[in-house]
């Protein structure tokens, strides 16, 4: 058996949703800028279709035919990927689950707070702590889903989640490093 306080759960729990509100924060912020590019180069394809077949009505070359079907070609390929991979709303439920975890990021700080502070007892901690694991279930229940890359691309890793790392989103005085010294 091992030995598992209730401060280091909530620690442990704090930590693992500071991870996954980076995580889902960072994806919110990669799609969106992919969304913007991906919008950008239809633009831009479409507007060389539209130059192109002007430049062929006008002209009727044959190298301008291509060029026009070329880019009408990646015109579609860009347009297809976007709406394939509904990147608008994937970068909105990444930006929803990492807000809903930011408010159970800041309510296990407080539980850590008040139980340092000695203004809650054990087991208000314990129905505290049951109930943001609840609350965090749910958000992770209908958070859209991430591939292993995004998750790799955060500033923590959840294997090696160390006190060292929970420390650094802890004001000093709930600090376990610090307070074992």
């Amino acid at each position: 058996m091992f030995d598992l306080s209730l401060m280091d759960h909530l620690r442990l729990t704090f930590g693992y949703v500071v991870y996954r509100q980076k995580a889902h924060a960072d994806l919110a912020r990669t799609r969106a800028r992919w969304s913007r590019a991906s919008k950008g180069a239809q633009a831009v394809l479409m507007l060389a279709v539209a130059i192109a077949s002007v430049a062929v009505a006008a002209a009727s070359g044959s190298a301008l035919a291509t060029v026009s079907a070329v880019c009408g070609g990646l015109a579609l390929a860009v347009l297809l990927v976007q709406l394939t991979f509904d990147d608008d709303a994937v970068t909105q439920g990444h930006a929803v689950c990492a807000a809903r975890l930011w408010d159970i990021r800041e309510q296990y700080r407080a539980v850590l707070s008040d139980l340092a502070d000695g203004a809650i007892d054990s087991p208000t901690a314990r129905q505290r702590r049951d109930t943001l694991i609840a609350e965090l279930h749910d958000v992770l229940r209908h958070a859209p889903p991430a591939g292993a890359h995004p998750y790799e691309a955060a500033a923590v890793d959840e294997r090696a989640l160390t006190d060292e790392q929970i420390d650094v989103f802890l004001p000093k005085s709930l600090h376990k490093v610090e307070r074992h010294a």
